[in-house]
């Protein structure tokens, strides 16, 4: 897994400073309570190991986590790099059944238990368990085991089962499963059915004219008679297990191969960790996932290919990338699914594979939370963060589940954006599902998590899930059924027309006419969904029930304005060795409306195109092909920009690039010696900035590719030096950079620490190499092809980054360096972006645009991203890019950006000529007769002079012309003119002006950003 993430270059150092940050601000979790007596596992040598908490998550290396059936859910932690040892009551003891090594989840025994750990205990377990042994456990009271064919009810009751899948018998208890078929028989008054799933009731029939639905993700319990009564307390959201009984449990989604049935997490989307993603034509010629799985590939029904993990002959491991077949599909299997050992070896091309995508989804789940509406430390203990003797915001502690309510005396939760949320309202439902300090419904509650636990409410929880909570066992119930589709519509339906009539009041501009006639269609759809469900005709119900949620996820999609004038960016790192590949991937990018590429051009030490310089050359994974000139020649025909991506110093990961090789003496060295940056087992390689011969190297390669390529400009990354971490460890302290500096301050760095009085000295000596390094790129590289852009991505931390990562963003934007500044913020919560957009905007000061990088690669739900893009614009910046191409179309974001923000197309924004300058005038003039005037925002009267002006303005500027002192100058007037006029105005609405204000602030800071540069 960590090597499916090492593309993420600078990115990935960027987010795990982001995950520093979460960590520095939750430590210190409080004790498992389970874990307050010493609890161990003694192995049959006597050997111990002591066990760090029951039925949680691994949270730190060296845990040990004793899971039992009283866990939230019947499987372990999905840690891929744990190891298990699952035990089975046996004669009176517990037995170790299975030992499994780094293979994620793994199933709990219902008369058992897993001792699940990692790192050295996870060592401990491998080499004193084994299958047959004999193991014990102490300082804790396993759940008392169970015999015969039982179903044991939430308050201990056991119920025995008379048969299963067979015809009713008067006074008996039945189970049905997906062997029996898809009903029950119908049945009378003397009957009760229940539906069980994930362990808990779901719904209870007691009208059998159509008989029970059996689902394939769970059974049915049947009691006739006298059995009823034993039953008779049984409600919705308690739990029911059942033991010694062979009951198929089916995912809602699966393939079944070789009788396995394979449960499919995903549709057409990136294939995550432990996760299983099904891959159809439509998603494209094929699958495109890393070396971090197996993929079966399916024609008619018929495995013709399989791929699992392989290296070639030079021991790099080759990514699966099946193609997909027009008659059938891949199934793409990751490492950590406990499919991938499973199926790994034992399928081969003649195998058959039933395929099957229309069960209805009943779905459960419980979770434990620790308090409700936590006031005092006192309230919920884990909730204060001891060190300081401070609560975490809201009281919520390091991986704590908390619910607020109307009984919390505050409005919102307070919690802070490192965690998720799910919000119910007054009737049980859950409404939204991600965010934090969320508004607390009335009537309603608010579900809050953080770290695993957050992880469990964003898997499992789906919008329109009944929720209760049993205070006794202090446990959040979800529930989610085939009336859950219809409630998910209905909430969908009602965000869309208060979100309508918001845009409405702030006179947005978004297609009204659409959305109203979507939100009839969808309104028909529910009409005839809610008729199927109360008949329990379920024939075409799946079908119908896709499409109610597509087209209401639609409506609110739609919802989102879409500027014509902006930056829509992608960062790529291209892996295509034809132009046909190039050609069908530019033509996805178009298709989304995306107007600028940063294609990845120097990375890993080598090259994207064709080379002379001997210390590095063409990545061998494009065979010969001269990736960079397809990309130019191709995306120019349609309009998108092309930027060379490029890594500066950084040479490579986790292997030797052919600098390294032939220099060894350019690599930077860290102050205890290593020669590269170590995160989290990953060796990140860089060389010295501070040597003349490393600088002339990295800027012979960008002089050749600038003077072969017509490329659009450099996008720099990784301008900086590694992070400094706790700077026991930073960079770079070789015998040459240490000398520069004792020969300028007569002392050795090597003894110099933060807090000494020439520490701040040694920071700025080292960024300032990167300065002087990137003066030099706009002296001697920019200059060989006129008009190239320059722009960079930067650490957002403008204040920590100077010393952390020895970058002063703000020493290149006073010296004029930077046209368009890119921050990195790949968070979870909009509140962060927006910060770190503001704090960019201040820094850039109408000297460079500023756009937001936005991360597609961290599991943001759709909605979120579009949040995040969304409020960033409101803040002001000229437009976001996506980290990255593979995350942005394998997760289907670019459908929902489609539909919303990127709906038309869009002009990248510029100082050097007139167009987006002038485009914005004019779209301030169409949106006066589409939006402002028809909603009531200004009068027919005052739209006409507001329209003249912008006619006047737009013509002093002239459409597409380049930009002089005068011209600019004569713009500037027209819109200060139009400001004062827009100003001195009664007769239009105060929410107009501000939206007219805001373009036109968009328009002066392009006219900025040229005056800015006549003064460099």
């Amino acid at each position: 897994m960590k090597k499916s993430f090492s593309f993420i270059m600078c990115f990935m150092l960027l987010l795990s400073g982001t995950i520093t940050y979460v960590y520095a601000e939750q430590t210190d979790p409080p004790p498992d309570p389970a874990a307050a007596n010493v609890i161990t596992a003694t192995a049959p040598s006597g050997s111990t190991l002591a066990i760090t908490a029951v039925n949680r998550p691994i949270q730190t290396v060296n845990d040990v986590i004793l899971y039992t059936r009283d866990n939230s859910s019947p499987v372990t932690d999905s840690n891929e790099w744990s190891t298990a040892a699952v035990a089975d009551y046996v004669d009176g003891g517990y037995v170790v059944t299975a030992i499994k090594d780094k293979e994620g989840a793994v199933n709990i025994p219902r008369n058992g238990f897993v001792l699940f750990a990692n790192n050295d205990s996870g060592q401990w377990v491998l080499s004193n368990l084994q299958v047959g042994d004999a193991v014990t456990i102490s300082g804790y009271d396993l759940p008392e085991p169970v015999t015969g064919q039982l179903l044991v009810l939430e308050d201990g009751t056991g119920i025995t089962v008379d048969a299963t899948d067979t015809e009713r018998q008067t006074d008996h208890t039945t189970i049905y499963t997906t062997r029996y078929g898809s009903f029950t028989k119908p049945f009378g008054t003397d009957t009760v059915e229940y539906i069980i799933s994930g362990g808990v009731v779901v719904v209870v029939n007691t009208n059998g004219q159509a008989g029970t639905y059996i689902p394939a993700t769970g059974y049915v319990v049947s009691a006739s008679g006298t059995a009823v009564e034993a039953l008779a307390g049984l409600v919705v959201g308690q739990s029911v297990q059942s033991f010694n009984l062979d009951i198929p449990i089916l995912p809602a989604s699966y393939a079944k191969v070789n009788g396995t049935a394979v449960g499919i997490d995903k549709i057409n989307g990136g294939r995550g960790l432990a996760e299983v993603v099904l891959y159809q034509p439509s998603y494209g010629s094929s699958t495109r996932a890393n070396a971090w799985g197996m993929e079966i590939t399916v024609a008619d029904n018929i495995v013709t290919r399989v791929v699992a993990i392989t290296a070639d002959a030079s021991g790099n491991f080759i990514d699966n990338n099946s193609p997909i077949p027009a008659n059938g599909y891949v199934l793409s299997i990751q490492t950590a699914s406990p499919f991938y050992n499973e199926l790994n070896g034992k399928v081969a091309a003649g195998d058959s594979v039933e395929l099957v995508l229309d069960t209805l989804a009943y779905r459960a789940g419980k979770i434990g939370y620790d308090a409700v509406n936590p006031r005092t430390r006192e309230d919920n203990p884990g909730g204060w963060h001891d060190p300081t003797n401070t609560p975490y915001p809201g009281l919520r502690g390091p991986d704590q589940l908390i619910i607020y309510d109307s009984g919390y005396g505050q409005q919102r939760t307070g919690t802070n954006p490192w965690g998720n949320e799910i919000v119910v309202n007054a009737g049980g439902k859950v409404i939204s599902n991600g965010g934090n300090d969320n508004v607390i419904p009335e009537g309603g509650f608010v579900v809050s998590g953080v770290g695993t636990t957050a992880a469990w409410l964003s898997n499992n929880v789906w919008i329109g899930s009944t929720v209760t909570l049993n205070q006794a066992s202090k446990q959040v119930v979800f529930i989610y059924t085939p009336e859950s589709y219809a409630d998910k519509a209905e909430i969908a339906i009602a965000q869309a027309e208060q979100g309508l009539s918001d845009s409405r009041s702030r006179f947005l501009d978004v297609p009204y006419e659409q959305i109203e006639q979507k939100l009839i269609h969808v309104k028909a759809t529910l009409d005839q969904v809610r008729s199927k469900l109360a008949g329990s005709s379920y024939d075409g119900l799946i079908e119908l029930l896709n499409t109610l949620d597509r087209d209401v996820t639609d409506a609110n999609f739609m919802n989102f304005e879409s500027r014509k004038v902006e930056t829509r960016g992608l960062w790529l790192r291209p892996k295509e060795t034809n132009i046909e590949q190039v050609r069908e991937h530019l033509q996805k990018i178009k298709s989304a409306n995306i107007n600028s590429i940063y294609l990845e051009t120097w990375w890993d030490g080598h090259t994207a195109f064709p080379i002379t310089n001997p210390d590095t050359a063409l990545n061998p994974i494009y065979q010969g092909f001269d990736v960079l000139q397809a990309y130019i020649t191709e995306g120019k025909k349609l309009g998108i920009e092309i930027l060379a991506w490029v890594e500066n110093f950084y040479v490579g990961q986790n292997h030797v690039s052919p600098v390294y090789v032939n220099h060894p003496e350019w690599t930077m060295v860290s102050k205890q010696g290593d020669l590269y940056d170590d995160i989290n087992g990953e060796k990140f390689y860089f060389i010295n900035p501070a040597l003349p011969e490393a600088q002339e190297f990295v800027l012979s390669i960008y002089k050749e590719m600038v003077r072969k390529y017509d490329v659009d400009g450099i996008h720099l990354d990784f301008a900086r030096y590694p992070d400094s971490g706790d700077y026991t460890n930073d960079f770079s302290y070789d015998t040459y950079t240490r000398s520069l500096f004792q020969n300028e301050y007569g002392v050795d760095p090597i003894g110099i620490n933060p807090g000494d009085p020439l520490w701040e000295a040694w920071t700025k000596f080292r960024s300032g190499i990167i300065d002087s390094f990137v003066g030099r790129i706009v002296e001697e590289v920019m200059p060989l092809r006129p008009g190239m852009k320059l722009t960079a991505a930067v650490w957002p931390n403008y204040e920590e980054a100077p010393q952390k990562v020895l970058q002063n963003t703000k020493a290149w934007l006073d010296k004029g360096y930077i046209d368009h500044l890119f921050h990195m913020s790949y968070v979870p919560d909009p509140s962060l972006i927006v910060a770190d957009a503001q704090n960019s905007l201040r820094l850039a000061d109408g000297r460079a645009f500023v756009s937001s990088g936005v991360g597609t690669f961290i599991n943001l739900t759709k909605s979120v991203l579009a949040e995040q893009i969304s409020q960033v614009n409101e803040a002001g910046v000229s437009g976001s890019a996506l980290f990255e191409f593979e995350s942005l179309f394998n997760n289907g974001y670019d459908r929902e950006l489609k539909l919303g923000l990127y709906r038309t197309e869009a002009i990248m924004p510029d100082y050097v000529t007139s167009k987006p300058l002038v485009t914005i005038l004019k779209e301030m003039k169409r949106k006066i007769d589409e939006v402002y005037v028809p909603l009531g925002g200004m009068d027919r009267q005052t739209a006409k002079k507001v329209k003249d002006d912008l006619e006047d303005a737009a013509n002093k500027a002239k459409d597409d012309r380049k930009f002089s002192r005068g011209s600019a100058k004569q713009a500037g007037k027209r819109l200060d003119k139009l400001e004062n006029s827009i100003q001195l105005s009664s007769s239009i609405q105060p929410e107009v002006k501000q939206r007219m204000y805001a373009d036109i602030a968009y328009a002066r800071n392009i006219l900025d950003i040229f005056n800015s540069k006549l003064k460099n």
